[in-house]
């Protein structure tokens, strides 16, 4: 066979044709590099610590997907006061659609955005300052977050200073980089809803704090009651203070899943200004008679509202 004879002009025109609007595809598709305007919240899971008065964290600078935030300068915020869905805005920057790949804050833990020191720290009931030492600046968040294809992209990122900080005999630290890591939950606001209620009936449960523990459905166990390196219930995925005033509860930025709902009583039995450990309280849901607090489910940008009901003490 002659091979010359094969090609003829015309076809090889269409071909090479064909070949470059392949090419210039894959060059759109390489360079298309599209970016959504993307606004950065910080916001907190209260503190149950009856002698802290507020605590206060200096960021230096926010990072995502190696980016830094725009127009953002060293700031100290009161990260205690920023619970029950209140947030403020870091800045903004622009992303790539798709999961985010690393998130993490820098904190300066030498001074406060005003330059003084120290940078962290926590305010106790008697006006003292003390600070909040660390071996590292940095905090790398585990929480991969998805970007859409919109200029309507909220990333929260939700402290739990409850898991950050150790105390003892009034010095404060910072817990392990591993498990600073895992303090702080970053969600895509949109894809979240609330689960919101009010205790009407605290029965014959006396109490002086009760903090309300959020987990993923059928992941509790009764050890998360013991005490693990001073911290109690560390598993829960949110928590939420019962109000003394209202007796309402809100816990915010929760993730669509199923949920289970458990009840710790705090009292100062001491009466040293801190809390000790009570027990877990006996609780109920009321109203909707198939709604159980072993098995909340929540959907994106939705509120569940639950009515409960204390009987009393599970355990002491």
């Amino acid at each position: 066979m002659n091979f010359k004879h094969v090609f003829k002009p015309g076809l090889l025109i269409i071909c090479i044709g064909l070949l470059m609007m392949s090419c210039s595809d894959d060059d759109n598709d390489l360079n298309s590099g599209e970016t959504y305007e993307t606004n950065v919240y910080i916001t907190d899971s209260p503190l149950d610590n009856a002698e802290v008065e507020g605590v206060f964290i200096t960021v230096a600078e926010v990072m995502v997907n190696g980016e830094a935030i725009d127009n953002f300068s060293k700031t100290t915020f009161e990260i205690s006061s920023l619970h029950s869905g209140s947030t403020e805005l870091l800045g903004s920057l622009n992303l790539e659609s798709g999961a985010t790949s690393d998130i993490s804050l820098v904190l300066d833990n030498e001074s406060d955005a005003s330059g003084d020191s120290p940078g962290n720290y926590v305010l106790t009931a008697d006006g003292e300052a003390h600070a909040i030492t660390s071996s590292s600046s940095e905090i790398v968040v585990n929480d991969d977050v998805e970007i859409a294809e919109n200029n309507d992209n909220e990333i929260v990122l939700d402290f739990n200073l409850r898991k950050m900080l150790t105390a003892n005999e009034g010095e404060y630290a910072f817990v392990s980089d591993s498990q600073l890591s895992n303090s702080i939950r970053a969600v895509q606001s949109a894809e979240t809803g609330v689960i919101s209620g009010s205790v009407t009936d605290f029965g014959e449960a006396e109490n002086e704090t009760v903090v309300v523990y959020a987990y993923e459905a059928g992941t509790y166990e009764e050890s998360e009651a013991e005490a693990n390196n001073g911290l109690r219930f560390a598993n829960a995925v949110n928590s939420s203070i019962v109000a003394e005033n209202s007796s309402d509860f809100s816990l915010h930025f929760m993730e669509e899943s199923d949920y289970e709902l458990h009840f710790v009583s705090y009292t100062d039995s001491d009466q040293d200004g801190q809390l000790e450990f009570e027990g877990e309280i006996e609780a109920t849901a009321t109203g909707e008679t198939d709604l159980s607090l072993l098995n909340i489910s929540l959907e994106s940008n939705t509120e569940v509202e639950i009515n409960v009901v204390f009987s009393g003490l599970l355990s002491i």
